[in-house]
């Protein structure tokens, strides 16, 4: 009797000590995930702000520097801007989606909330980007014949070349965050479920 009131006194302790470490490592997930939403949401407002700045820089270049008179250029100039300001729409609607997350709410909701903000930035990652993308290289190339009116052929030459080189260098550094965006909303999934699992 006395060995039966033992093992049920150590399983009690047991218990006790398991409750009162589970609210610390709640905590623990808590603020892994509070981390990793914020680096989600700098992203993208880093990428409204760069979008912004390549917009109005188009914008300024194609008004004061080079207007453009033909319709197949003026077409062209449309798709580039029409592009990046697209491109900024889905960032803001992103941020919007983003901060709807609501940490509070009990988390087998917030598990399917981020699932369904990962699988929309997953599409807007893949056909939505290089849709965007190939209307603004096909933009800036309907310009070319217009540009050959005004620059020679070397220039012309050159300044289609500096288009791929100098897209190589943003693609490359996007595409990273863009990876490392993915991952850190998997990993945010991930502890959700963990949450879940340890409410159950």
């Amino acid at each position: 009797m006395n060995n039966e009131f033992e093992a049920l006194q150590n399983q009690w302790q047991k218990d006790k000590s398991g409750i009162e470490s589970a609210p610390y490592d709640m905590e623990d997930l808590f603020s892994s995930i509070r981390k990793k939403k914020s680096w989600s949401t700098r992203f993208h407002y880093g990428n409204i702000l760069v979008l912004s700045i390549v917009l109005i820089g188009i914008i300024t270049f194609f008004y004061f520097v080079a207007p453009v008179q033909e319709l197949l250029s003026r077409v062209g100039v449309g798709l580039m801007v029409g592009g990046l300001l697209v491109r900024i729409i889905i960032e803001i609607i992103s941020v919007s989606k983003a901060k709807k997350i609501n940490m509070l709410d009990d988390a087998l909701q917030t598990t399917n909330d981020t699932i369904s903000f990962y699988n929309f930035r997953k599409t807007i990652h893949g056909p939505v980007t290089i849709g965007i993308i190939a209307l603004y290289t096909i933009g800036f190339y309907i310009i070319t014949p217009e540009f050959s009116l005004y620059f020679e052929t070397w220039q012309i030459i050159l300044i289609d070349v500096s288009y791929i080189i100098g897209a190589i260098i943003p693609f490359v550094a996007v595409r990273k965050n863009i990876k490392k965006e993915i991952k850190i909303l998997l990993e945010i999934i991930e502890l959700k479920k963990k949450m879940t699992d340890d409410v159950i």
